[in-house]
Formats: C-alpha cells, sequence, structure tokens
C-alpha cells in the first residue's frame, strides 16, 4: 500500500508546473510536489482538528490543552543537542526517518478514549519531527541557491495549499462518515508514505571533509548569538513575537468547541478559507524574500500577524458564529504562511553555509523555551481572567515583537547569486521553530 501510494503522485505532477527554474530545480520540484501532496493529505486530514477533538470528543481540559503545546514545545529544547547529532554532509536520513516514525504514531488514534494517551502521542510526534528540524534546514541550505530558493519553496508550498483547500472542503463529510479515529489513522499512512517519497529527494552528495557546522552546545551558542548582532536582533523580535503566539494556543479550541460551537464540517470549511490565504500567501512571501531581503520579508509577516489575536478577541467577546472566524483564520493562515517560508529563509540568510544548521538550532531552542511556558501562562489567564484576556495580552506581545523588528532599518539587500543548484524539499512546516 505505501509504495503504491508514493508512486501515484508523480504521475500527477507535469514538467510545466515549475517554468521558470534552472533544470535541476524543475527536477527536484517534481519529486518535491508529490511529498508535498502526500504531506498535505496527512496535516489537513489532522492539523486543524486535534484541538477541536481534544476538547469536544475527548473533554480535555484547558490545562491539559496548554500541556499539549508546553509539551510539543518542550521538544524543541532538544534542537542544540540534535544539531549535534545530524551530519549536515547527509541530511536526508535524519529528515526521513524521524516524520515517518512521528506520522506513524497516528495509527494508534483508534485505540484512544481519554484526553491524556492523547497528549502523550502528539508529544512523542512533536520529539520525533523535532530530530528532523536541523536536518531539513541543512537539506534546503544544500539543494536551493539563494536566487531560487524563495520562489522554489513557494511554488511546492503553492500546490500543497491548493490541495488543501479542496480536502477542507471534504473533511466534514468523511468525519460523519469514518469518524476522527479512523480519518487519523488512514492520515498517518498517507504522512509515512510522503517520509518514504522524500528519500528520492536528489541532494547532492557531499564531499568526504568534516561537517561544515560547528559541533554545538550552549557555551558555543552563547558565543554565536554574541558575535553576530543581526541574529541578536532576529532573536529578540522572534522571542517576545512568538511568545504572543503560543500564548493563545489554548485558547483557541476552547473558542471554537465553547463559544461558537463549531462543528468538524465547519471547521473544515474555516481550513479551506486559511488554505485559499495560504496559497496567496505562499506566492507573496516567496516572491518578496527573493526580490528583497527575508529580513525585511520578516517585518511585514509579523506586523500582519498582529492583527490575529485582536480578530480573536473580538469574537470571544462577541460569541460570533462560526463564520464570522473566516476572517482571523485567513489572517492567522497568512502569517504562519510568513513564518514558516519567511524564517527559514531568514536564518539560511542569517546563518550562511556555515552556520545554518546552529542558527537554525538556537532558534528552534528558544521557540521551545518561550513554548514551554507560554501556554501554560495562557491556561492561567484563561482561568483566572477568562477567554478574552489571553487574546489581548497576546495581541500586546506580538505588537512588541513587531515594533522590535521594525526599529532595526539598515538591512541590507542579500545580492549572492549562486552558480548552480540541485534537489529541492519543502516536506514540513518549519513555523513551530518560528514561533
Amino acid at each position: 500500500m505505501m509504495t503504491s501510494l508514493t508512486r501515484l503522485f508523480p504521475a500527477l505532477v507535469p514538467p510545466h508546473l515549475a517554468f521558470d527554474f534552472s533544470p535541476a530545480v524543475r527536477r527536484a520540484l517534481r519529486i518535491d510536489i508529490s511529498v508535498t501532496l502526500l504531506f498535505t493529505l496527512f496535516a489537513g486530514l489532522t492539523t486543524p482538528f486535534i484541538g477541536l477533538i481534544l476538547r469536544r470528543e475527548l473533554g480535555a481540559s484547558a490545562f491539559q490543552l496548554s500541556v499539549l503545546a508546553s509539551g510539543s514545545a518542550a521538544c524543541l529544547l532538544l534542537s542544540l543537542a540534535l544539531a549535534r547529532v545530524v551530519d549536515s554532509r547527509h541530511p536526508l536520513p535524519y529528515l526521513v526517518w524521524p516524520t515517518f516514525l512521528a506520522r506513524g504514531l497516528f495509527v494508534l488514534v483508534p485505540f484512544i478514549e481519554s484526553p491524556w494517551p492523547f497528549v502523550g502521542v502528539l508529544v512523542a510526534g512533536t520529539l520525533l519531527s523535532t530530530i528532523s528540524s536541523p536536518a531539513q534546514t541543512a537539506v534546503i541550505e544544500q539543494v536551493y541557491p539563494r536566487a531560487e530558493r524563495g520562489r522554489a519553496l513557494g511554488t511546492v508550498r503553492v500546490i500543497g495549499a491548493i490541495a488543501a483547500i479542496g480536502l477542507a472542503l471534504a473533511t466534514g463529510y468523511l468525519f460523519g462518515q469514518f469518524g476522527y479515529r479512523w480519518v487519523f489513522a488512514v492520515a498517518g499512512v498517507l504522512g509515512m508514505a510522503a517520509a518514504l517519497r522524500a528519500r528520492r529527494l536528489p541532494v547532492p552528495d557531499a564531499p568526504g571533509a568534516a561537517p561544515v557546522h560547528p559541533r554545538t552546545h550552549l557555551v558555543e551558542a552563547w558565543r554565536t548569538v554574541r558575535a553576530d548582532r543581526a541574529f541578536q536582533r532576529a532573536l529578540l523580535g522572534s522571542f517576545v513575537f512568538g511568545s504572543g503566539i503560543w500564548l493563545m494556543m489554548p485558547a483557541t479550541p476552547i473558542l471554537l468547541a465553547d463559544v461558537v460551537k463549531a462543528t468538524p464540517g465547519q471547521v473544515g470549511v474555516l481550513a479551506a478559507a486559511g488554505g485559499v490565504a495560504a496559497l496567496v500567501g505562499n506566492l507573496m512571501w516567496g516572491r518578496l524574500a527573493d526580490r528583497r531581503s527575508s529580513v525585511r520579508a520578516l517585518r511585514l509577516v509579523y506586523s500582519l500577524g498582529t492583527l490575529t489575536p485582536v480578530i480573536y478577541y473580538v469574537c470571544s467577546l462577541t460569541a460570533a458564529t462560526p463564520w464570522v472566524l473566516i476572517i482571523a483564520t485567513v489572517a492567522e493562515s497568512l502569517m504562519h504562511t510568513g513564518l514558516d517560508l519567511v524564517w527559514m529563509l531568514a536564518i539560511i540568510e542569517l546563518g550562511g553555509k556555515e552556520r545554518t544548521t546552529q542558527y537554525a538550532a538556537i532558534g528552534a531552542t528558544l521557540a521551545g523555551v518561550r513554548g514551554l511556558i507560554g501556554p501554560l501562562v495562557g491556561a492561567a489567564v484563561i482561568e483566572t481572567l477568562g477567554l478574552h484576556a489571553v487574546y489581548a495580552v497576546a495581541a500586546g506581545l506580538m505588537a512588541c515583537g513587531a515594533c522590535l523588528v521594525h526599529a532595526h532599518q539598515k538591512t541590507p539587500r542579500y545580492i549572492e547569486q549562486p552558480e548552480q543548484t540541485s534537489g529541492g524539499v519543502a516536506l514540513a512546516s518549519a513555523s513551530r521553530n518560528a514561533r
């Protein structure tokens, strides 16, 4: 079954989809798009519904929802240690097999009857995905030249967004006919197929020399941050902005289940609206990063993202219908699409070939710090001050983060034009490292 799934999608990817890239990138994109289509089936059938299922079907509390978010963030604290494990000369196995196992855990969902085992499975999956995060960044840095990187990743994500829109509209029927347990299990199989297909990515053969990235530990990481003022500014803005995102994570499932009384079908329509926004965002962010600077593009992402908690705040006070949340969903999708693509490109731009893996690990580790604390604080705010208060605090933090990024106007434009490229990967979201 796995082999037939991985053979199906390349036939659906015509050569003219990647029309303005070098031949090597066009060849890689055909594989990359097939991986993304399979991954979209996995993510589209699971990610939008996890919080709703936990709250409505399994009765998860605000504390349990915060433990899920904080536990996932705690896995990111291992990023510095994992960066030492990943061999940047041959990163592909470190990308493929952890994601294969992480998605395979969803096959266990039909046997879960209470919130805590479900939370445990999700956190374990996040831990395995964290192992692949430094490898993903290393693969992208190796196979995409700076001149084409943003457009190439944007193209792959556009194809994925188109598939996600159609899938989201069908999820209500699937959940109604088969129930979430079996939908999640089948999604896990599709995700495993995506990981296996990723083995075909044409990552260039690496020389036999020692790995180009330094063996990272906390002292070296601290020295790295101290020596690079541009990276310091990016980390500070990311930390403050991302703290706001993590703070409101326990709130949104409660808003959907308790305040607006959303059904899986309605959540599917919201996901479709988010998919349309992601389609626009992938086109916009990739070209903006290529034409100007990924660091400059990050400023716009932060400014737009600040609107998200403001809209949720209004909805939490007015007890609006689920359809009012379409506005918030669109804004949030544009923000996460930008974080997914632009933050990763900014890390590559700031770190260069020798420090990309290390910079990605440092950023993910700090994301783990704020993510470990933020959801627990968010749950406490919900219990003491109410649901709306979380969104108010989150909006303030995200606005401060955006202001910190805008305070530094002298970001140079990147002008390197590499001569050759090969490969491509846009397998999984890097936004969790930017949050």
